[in-house]
């Protein structure tokens, strides 16, 4: 995909474990990112990350022997006999092995050369007899998921070049390679610098100054005992969502729940102190399937224990009153935990990334009450954008990053040509009835007035959760029913989710006051009164819009298309969900979009040039 040659050096990054992913990143910034789950279309892919490697390196047109630094998203090492590796903890400090310190045995006589020779055969012997240990400990908790285990991934890593002795390993810590996913490519050369989730090597949360020279000063950490985003997974699972995916359906269903209905019963569990989180409970993990019989995933999950307890509230309210609860006592220490932040980092600026900052709402009262001067949150804030965040920290430690870039497009995954999509089509015409024409923006523009639901395969996959015009699905805003028909045919979910708007840049100030810089679905805003009357399907039920705004340069497909309907309807957008029947992850190659058409749960597909149907 790309032309010429790239600037060295070049860093790969992984993060492996739940939403497993693989990136490419140089002094420019992110080459290519993929989720593992948009291949193996296991969604949420707890496991190594293997095919999005392969397709990283394919998409940027290199192999392994192009590769400068592997860096993966733990400060825990895998693989210790490698001769280039080093530790980069939380606060930045980074501890060689002793090869890459330039440690030589002083081997002066052929005595001290065969004692060298046997200590380094003894130590790779206690070596091999402790992994034996560690894969059978594996295998006895892990189960059938064993395989997906780094520890049994070393062939393949042999295989596909990354052992190799010129390859400088870096083992960057958890909430380090958040912290550099969002400030190194913020933009900002100055920052308060976010990173919060559930749980990260010991870690829940940390703070960071970030610099103009790239240097990321660590502040206040929280561990993982006193985890907001633990307390927030604990009462998503006790609705009956499951952790680690359904928070989303928590922040909707907390829309519908009374404001200040009597005293919640949330409070205290969860507060902040001079920058710290601290918690009244202390928070313990276990096997969610084991605890789950009947609703097992297809991944070795870990949930809260406490939601059991909070099972019990729900006896005394509504599902919606305790989400509702929780959700406001979740923005409260957000807003705090913010606050705390940017008064202790002097700085005026934020950058964030991790799980708990995919809460718009949460983000947005941050926006509202502090009104930092800017506010960047990375679009792959949950773990799978941990791969990013280790490859440009390693850039940083081999000094090849000195000060933040800015991340110029979502749009940084892999991509098929329109031969492969045309022998696709083709092959699906063949065994299916299908109706292939010119997929015009006319032609979209209509078949969306005329009330279908139509899916988008577009160019290069987004980066994140959030579905960004390129993998889609479209339809017309201003009629409420159409929500219930997305959920019918495609979603088969709770009707409380919202769904986003997608709209023209020139337009945004017709649907809400302020800012209109979002690109990225990561804030929310509050509707207008005619964003109310002429786009109620995109208006949540608290009078809210989480929009992507769109312009010519950002996407310049999607910018025509609601050109065209706005010239039709006077309506400059469309509603936009990702393109993914529930359960499954985003749509990933032109067979999943196919296969999403062929089985009704999109009227049509706007694939590349094509416009396809069902005949």
């Amino acid at each position: 995909m790309f032309r010429g040659e790239l600037k060295r050096p070049i860093a790969l990054g992984i993060h492996w474990a739940h939403d497993a992913s693989a990136a490419i990143c140089n002094a420019d910034g992110v080459l290519c990112a993929l989720p593992e789950d948009r291949i193996n279309r296991l969604k949420h892919y707890y496991g190594f990350p293997c095919q999005a490697i392969r397709r990283v390196l394919e998409t940027c047109g290199i192999t392994a022997k192009d590769i400068d630094l592997f860096a993966i998203s733990t400060k825990n090492v895998f693989y210790p006999s490698h001769v280039r590796h080093c530790v980069v903890e939380l606060d930045g400090s980074c501890t060689p092995s002793r090869e890459a310190k330039g440690v030589k045995e002083p081997l002066t006589s052929k005595g001290l050369l065969e004692t060298a020779r046997q200590l380094i055969q003894e130590s790779l012997s206690n070596g091999d007899r402790r992994r034996k240990k560690r894969m059978a400990e594996v295998r006895s908790q892990w189960g059938e998921f064993a395989p997906r285990h780094w520890i049994f991934q070393e062939a393949f890593l042999e295989e596909v070049g990354l052992l190799d002795g010129r390859i400088a390993h870096y083992y960057i810590h958890h909430h380090r390679a958040h912290a550099a996913s969002a400030f190194r490519l913020s933009g900002l050369e100055d920052a308060c610098v976010m990173s919060l989730d559930g749980k990260g090597d010991g870690i829940c949360a940390a703070t960071f100054r970030g610099y103009p020279d790239g240097r990321m000063e660590l502040v206040r950490k929280s561990l993982k005992e006193h985890s907001l985003g633990a307390f927030y997974q604990a009462v998503t699972e006790a609705l009956g969502f499951v952790p680690a995916d359904g928070e989303y359906k928590t922040m909707g269903l907390a829309a519908a729940g009374q404001p200040n209905l009597g005293p919640n019963p949330f409070d205290g569990i969860v507060s902040v102190h001079d920058g710290v989180l601290r918690s009244r409970i202390t928070w313990k993990f276990r096997d969610y399937n084991k605890y789950n019989p009947g609703r097992e995933v297809p991944n070795p999950l870990s949930s809260v224990s406490q939601s059991e307890e909070f099972k019990k509230l729900l006896g005394r309210m509504s599902r919606e009153q305790f989400a509702g609860f929780a959700q406001e006592h979740f923005q409260r220490n957000m807003v705090e935990y913010a606050r705390d932040a940017l008064r202790i980092t002097g700085s005026r600026s934020i950058a964030a990334a991790g799980g708990v900052m995919l809460n718009v709402k949460a983000n947005s009262l941050i926006r509202d009450e502090l009104a930092p001067a800017r506010f960047f949150v990375f679009p792959d804030s949950a773990d799978s954008g941990l791969s990013v965040g280790a490859a440009m920290e390693a850039l940083y430690q081999a000094g090849a990053v000195t000060s933040p870039c800015r991340l110029t497009t979502p749009y940084l995954g892999h991509a098929f040509t329109e031969e492969v999509i045309e022998d696709r089509l083709r092959q699906g015409s063949e065994a299916h009835r299908l109706r292939i024409e010119e997929g015009t923006h006319e032609r979209l523009a209509q078949a969306l007035i005329d009330g279908k639901v139509i899916g988008t395969f577009q160019g290069r996959l987004e980066l994140g959760p959030r579905a960004l015009g390129n993998r889609s699905v479209l339809a017309d805003p201003r009629f409420v029913a159409v929500k219930d028909r997305i959920n019918l045919i495609l979603k088969g979910r709770e009707l409380f989710v919202p769904f986003a708007p997608m709209l023209l840049e020139s337009d945004a100030h017709l649907y809400w006051e302020g800012s209109t810089d979002y690109r990225h679905m990561t804030f929310s805003v509050k509707a207008s009164d005619h964003a109310q009357r002429t786009v109620p399907a995109v208006v949540h039920v608290d009078g809210t819009l989480r929009p992507q705004v769109v312009c010519e340069a950002d996407n310049p497909w999607a910018f025509k298309l609601l050109q065209e309907f706005k010239r039709r309807t006077g309506v400059g957008v469309l509603i936009n969900t990702s393109f993914n029947r529930h359960g499954l992850p985003m749509v990933g190659s032109p067979a999943d979009a196919i296969g999403h058409l062929l089985n009704g749960w999109v009227d049509g597909l706007a694939i590349s040039r094509w416009y396809v149907e069902r005949a």
